[in-house]
């Protein structure tokens, strides 16, 4: 995919280099203003005004002066000063032309069309993160050339030419609302579709747990989106709506080291770490730590100084979920406390005496028999079956759990392939006798955390 100066919308304006416009004026005098008006459909007064005085003129005029000349208009591109649009305060000086489709192209579009704004001379990337909007800088200055813009505190203001050229060519909407993914954009280089992808993630992207969410308020281009993830093999969840009304989906967790693996880092660096903490987790050795653990480790880290969400993420190296579920419990119990700058929250011990007492003894503070019992009806169930394989009815008789209870009990141990079905007959496997080999407290911890390796 190429975009020639043939493909620019009349609405861009060309500034050409001087001895190349007395050039074409001198043959435009070859013929009477009569016909040249007639030919071209302007006044004979703006014919007279351009040779009067370089200017700015419109595509659709230079075509059909080239065309009189019978000067091939894509030639022309090498004497193109810079291009704007008549309205607009910024333009592209000494331009690559022809564009040329790439990462950085398609990211462009995206970004438009999720922060962007573009209406007649105006064209804006809005992003508060300073690295963002020089990245998004430096992306139009790659394909397009030298552009002239101006960045503020939220917003790149950049060329109105810019969207202009990219809306008339592929034939697209940059309304959030109305806009949808360009139908060139679903073919193309790997890297080309990642660019795509890549570009929504840092506009719409949220990096909570292990899955990343991608947010739209428009439907039909968040299910382009997910068309673009599935040509990538990334594995997608169903698309839900929520209040709004806003459309969602889930890049799952499965597919998130492919996906980093394939994509350049985020200037937001608060995503890229979130995004590594997903494959750091994914890699370690268990998935739960013992009940009251983690208050007891965000506890330890507020007591030696205040703290951001990222901050206790890094420190602690859980999913952002899971710290904020813990913070939650410790601001309830006005263990913890947060102001908030800049629309980022700071944490605090609140009371350093409650907060010193949980580190003495979290059972003080924590209503749950998980804490002093974690593990045990696992194990409870592969010293039964230790002794002799059970049938269902028989093991939920012999515990006395309710139903709901212990079918998610023995569905657990099946998968952590410590027992098996054999018949009708639920049987203790290798793994499960390896288990009750072990200390009790070391068995019953492997057990509850759901240590991958034993």
């Amino acid at each position: 995919m190429q975009i020639y100066l043939k493909d620019f919308p009349g609405g861009v304006y060309i500034s050409l280099e001087e001895n190349f416009y007395n050039k074409l004026m001198k043959h435009l005098s070859e013929h009477k203003l009569e016909y040249l008006s007639k030919k071209m459909g302007v006044s004979i007064t703006t014919i007279s005004d351009w040779k009067n005085r370089i200017q700015f003129i419109s595509s659709k005029n230079i075509k059909k002066m080239c065309k009189i000349s019978k000067i091939p208009f894509n030639s022309i591109g090498k004497y193109i000063i810079k291009y704007k649009t008549q309205r607009g305060k910024f333009g592209v000086m000494n331009p690559k032309i022809p564009l040329k489709d790439s990462q950085e192209l398609r990211e462009i579009v995206i970004h438009i069309m999720c922060d962007g704004c573009f209406s007649g001379g105006y064209a804006a990337y809005y992003n508060i993160n300073d690295k963002t909007k020089k990245e998004f800088v430096y992306e139009l200055k790659k394909c397009f050339g030298n552009i002239e813009f101006k960045i503020y505190k939220d917003h790149v203001h950049f060329p109105s030419a810019i969207p202009l050229i990219l809306k008339n060519f592929l034939k697209i909407d940059f309304n959030s609302k109305m806009c949808r993914v360009p139908t060139k954009f679903f073919k193309g280089k790997r890297e080309f579709l990642i660019g795509i992808l890549r570009a929504i993630i840092i506009d719409e992207g949220t990096i909570d747990g292990s899955n990343i969410r991608i947010d739209s308020c428009n439907k039909e281009f968040l299910e382009d989106i997910k068309k673009i993830c599935n040509e990538l093999k990334y594995h997608c969840g169903k698309t839900w709506k929520s209040k709004g009304p806003i459309f969602r989906f889930n890049i799952l967790s499965k597919s998130i080291q492919k996906l980093k693996k394939d994509m350049k880092k985020f200037p937001i660096l608060k995503k890229q770490l979130l995004l590594n903490m997903i494959e750091v987790n994914q890699k370690r050795g268990w998935k739960y730590k013992l009940p009251g653990e983690v208050k007891k480790e965000i506890i330890e880290e507020l007591l030696k100084k205040p703290m951001k969400t990222i901050e206790l993420i890094m420190k602690i190296n859980l999913e952002k979920t899971m710290i904020g579920k813990h913070l939650r419990w410790l601001i309830k119990e006005k263990i913890v406390s947060y102001g908030i700058k800049n629309n980022i929250r700071t944490y605090i011990i609140k009371n350093k005496e409650k907060a010193r007492g949980f580190l003495k003894n979290p059972s003080n503070f924590i209503k749950s028999d998980k804490i002093n019992n974690y593990g045990l009806s696992q194990l409870k169930v592969l010293e039964i079956l230790n002794e002799n394989g059970k049938k269902y009815k028989e093991l939920e008789r012999y515990l006395g759990f309710c139903s709901s209870a212990f079918f998610k009990l023995i569905k657990s141990l099946i998968k952590k392939a410590l027992i098996k079905k054999n018949d009708k007959v639920y049987v203790i496997t290798q793994k499960g006798k390896k288990i009750l080999s072990l200390d009790k407290e070391k068995a019953r911890y492997l057990l509850y955390a759901n240590v991958k390796e034993i």
